[in-house]
């Protein structure tokens, strides 16, 4: 794995999306927009699907030390506010979507889908990816219908088990880019 250096440098906002009334935009994630991040997660549910290795309530210096081993730890802002955050990682000799999470005042408004296409494109552009693939979970509807909507594929599924001991399914899914 490759690790990352976050760094306080300010990004100027790339690629700006409008929906409706919000403008969207991208930059590289920095160590102070962690403590924001980690509040996204409204209960254990929610948590589990952004990170399943991690705990509830998140805790940033969590999220950093993954974000070290990820690619592409990328946030998205509106009016300078963040509203999301996702990262790449490999496996399977593959790049994964990961820690994906949208601020609930801004979900079902765009985010999610701008947040998704800025990744595939960076996935692209900046690591020369051919594919990228994704686990969501059978009980995380609206991901997995905004996921198909994009153009992801389920390939696979497998058992995981929740925060409570739950077996769910991880839909595996796939999207060549």
């Amino acid at each position: 794995m490759r690790s990352i250096r976050l760094h306080a440098v300010k990004v100027p906002p790339k690629t700006p999306y409008r929906k409706g009334d919000f403008v969207f935009s991208y930059r590289d994630l920095k160590k102070e927009d962690l403590d924001v991040i980690a509040a996204f997660p409204e209960n254990r549910a929610e948590s589990f699907y952004m990170y399943p290795k991690g705990t509830f309530p998140l805790n940033p210096l969590q999220l950093f030390e993954v974000s070290k081993t990820r690619y592409l730890p990328t946030v998205i802002e509106y009016d300078k506010e963040i509203v999301g955050y996702s990262n790449l990682y490999i496996e399977e000799d593959h790049y994964w979507l990961g820690n994906v999470i949208i601020s609930s005042k801004f979900r079902g408004r765009g985010a999610g889908r701008y947040l998704v296409n800025v990744l595939l494109e960076r996935a692209k552009n900046e690591l020369q990816a051919k594919e990228l693939r994704l686990v969501c979970h059978n009980v995380n509807t609206k991901a997995l219908l905004l996921y198909n909507k994009l153009g992801f594929k389920p390939y696979e599924i497998k058992c995981v088990t929740d925060f409570d001991n739950n077996e769910i399914a991880g839909i595996k899914m796939t999207k060549s880019i």
